[in-house]
């Protein structure tokens, strides 16, 4: 199976279904929309759930950068019945590509890092 070029902005999506790196690079870029997808790797989320997990981020922007992964068909929003009438928010299909790398990226950040000694390192140089 060929490497994709995920740099070359003419590739042919796969016929696997995988979505091709200039579809998919422009749309997970932008500050919080790692944390954002990395959160509904967890599960369905609700708004005020992702508020939560990024206590940075406003609603405005949260909103906005939810529309934007909507908008690329990487998150879906699913309305509940009532007597919840909210909705939530999950990763879609064309999302499951990013499955792997999203886990590989939640355990890495969940191992302790040695940061005070690498950073040690360089400013002895």
């Amino acid at each position: 199976m060929p490497i994709p070029n995920f740099c070359h902005p003419t590739q042919p999506a796969a016929a696997s279904g995988q979505l091709p790196g200039s579809y998919l690079l422009p749309r997970i870029e932008g500050r919080w929309v790692l944390r954002i997808l990395l959160c509904l790797n967890r599960g369905e989320q609700r708004f005020s759930d992702l508020r939560e997990a990024i206590p940075p981020i406003s609603a405005s922007v949260l909103t906005e950068r939810i529309r934007g992964l909507e908008r690329a068909g990487l998150v879906e929003r699913r309305y509940l019945p009532p007597p919840f009438a909210s909705q939530v928010y999950r990763l879609a299909a064309a999302a499951a590509a990013l499955k792997p790398a999203l886990d590989a990226l939640t355990r890495w950040r969940a191992e302790p890092q040695d940061a005070p000694s690498t950073q040690s390192r360089f400013e002895e140089e």
